[in-house]
C-alpha cells in the first residue's frame, strides 16, 4: 500500500512539477496568467467538490463563488466587497427558500452557504492577490509552492517511516503522526532559511525571525488546512473529495495546504521584508 502510494504521488509530482515550473518561469505575463488560469480552474472545480461534501449535491451557489479569484485578477479592490455581499445574499434567501420546512434547515444550511464562499475560492484568491503584487518574482512564486509540498512530502515521509515509533493525535486524522509533523515542520523551517539566505529578492535582507516565522507559519497552516479538510470529509463520510489526481484523491485533498497558508503567504510576503 506505502509503495503504490508513494509511486502515485511521484508520478504526480513528476508531472505536476515542471507544468508549474512552466507556468511560472514562462507565462510571468499579465500577472502570470498561465497559474492565474489555473488558480481560477482549481476554484471552480474545488468549490463543486465542496459543495458536494456540504450539500451532496452541486448546488447552484457553486458556480457563483467561484469566481472570487477571477474578479481579484480583472480588479483588485473590490474581491473583499464581493464576498461579503455574497455572504450577505446567500444568507438572505433562507427568507425565502427556507419557508419550505418551516425554517428548520435555515441556520445549518445559511451556515453551510457561507462556508462554500469562504472555502476554497476565498481563500484562493490570496494566491492570486500575491501573483498581482508589484515586482512579485518568480522565486517567491516557487517559494510559496516549495514551502506548502516541502512540508507535505516529508511530513508524509517521515510519518511513514517513523511514525509507528511515535504517537497519533489527531483522530480527524489517524495516518498522521507526531514524527510526520516534526519532519515537516523542520523541513520547511530549514528551506525557508535556504532561501531567504540565499535567494531571496527583497532589498532588505530579513531577519532570523523572519525566516522562522515565516518556516513555522506555513507548517503550521498547511497542516492545518489538511486536517480541516479531513474533518469536512469525515463529516460528509466520504474517503477522497474526488478521484481526479492520482495518489491524492480530489481537487481539494491536493490543494488543501495551499488554500489555508495562502493568505499568510500573503500577508508575510508583502507586509514584511522576506
Amino acid at each position: 500500500m506505502f509503495k503504490s502510494n508513494l509511486a502515485a504521488r511521484i508520478f504526480t509530482c513528476v508531472v505536476g512539477i515542471p507544468v508549474l515550473f512552466a507556468l511560472i518561469f514562462l507565462l510571468p505575463q499579465y500577472n502570470y496568467i498561465g497559474l492565474s488560469i489555473l488558480i481560477f480552474v482549481l476554484s471552480l472545480f474545488g468549490t463543486i467538490e465542496m459543495s458536494k461534501l456540504l450539500f451532496k449535491k452541486t448546488v447552484v451557489a457553486s458556480y457563483i463563488v467561484w469566481i472570487l479569484p477571477v474578479i481579484e485578477y480583472f480588479k483588485s479592490g473590490i474581491t473583499d466587497y464581493v464576498f461579503l455581499s455574497l455572504i450577505c445574499f446567500l444568507l438572505f434567501i433562507q427568507v425565502g427558500f427556507g419557508e419550505k420546512d418551516d425554517f428548520k434547515s435555515s441556520l445549518s444550511d445559511g451556515a453551510k452557504y457561507v462556508l462554500l464562499t469562504v472555502y476554497p475560492s476565498y481563500f484562493l484568491s490570496f494566491v492570486v492577490r500575491l501573483l498581482k503584487l508589484e515586482n512579485i518574482s518568480p522565486c517567491a512564486i516557487v517559494l510559496f509552492l516549495a514551502l506548502v509540498f516541502a512540508n507535505d512530502i516529508f511530513a508524509y515521509v517521515f510519518g511513514m517511516l517513523f511514525g509507528k515509533y511515535t504517537s497519533h493525535p489527531f483522530k480527524a486524522s489517524p495516518k498522521k503522526s507526531l514524527a510526520g509533523f516534526l519532519g515537516g515542520f523542520l523541513s520547511t523551517i530549514a528551506l525557508s532559511f535556504l532561501y531567504c539566505t540565499l535567494l531571496s529578492d527583497k532589498v532588505s535582507n530579513p531577519t532570523v525571525a523572519d525566516m522562522l516565522v515565516l518556516g513555522m507559519g506555513m507548517s503550521v497552516f498547511a497542516n492545518m488546512g489538511d486536517l480541516v479538510e479531513s474533518v469536512f470529509k469525515r463529516s460528509a463520510g466520504v474517503k477522497d473529495s474526488g478521484a481526479v489526481i492520482p495518489g491524492r484523491g480530489g481537487i481539494l485533498d491536493c490543494i488543501d495546504s495551499i488554500i489555508f497558508s495562502a493568505p499568510f503567504f500573503y500577508i508575510m510576503y508583502s507586509g514584511f521584508a522576506l
